[in-house]
């Protein structure tokens, strides 16, 4: 049994608010900090990407 399979079933025996709490949690974890783009998108200041996006947008 894999350990997500493990978390699968002790997820089963919380309550509604503790899974509520754990999602939350997860949340927070993944959550990328937008202080400074730059150190998290490689593309943030590229011409050719910009030109994309604002194809979907206008």
């Amino acid at each position: 049994m894999t350990v997500l399979e493990n978390l699968l079933r002790e997820i089963d025996k919380l309550s509604a608010e503790e899974v509520k709490e754990l999602y939350q949690a997860l949340i927070r974890k993944m959550a990328v900090s937008l202080k400074d783009p730059r150190e998290f998108y490689d593309d943030w200041d590229d011409p050719e990407v910009d030109r994309a996006y604002a194809s979907v947008w206008n």
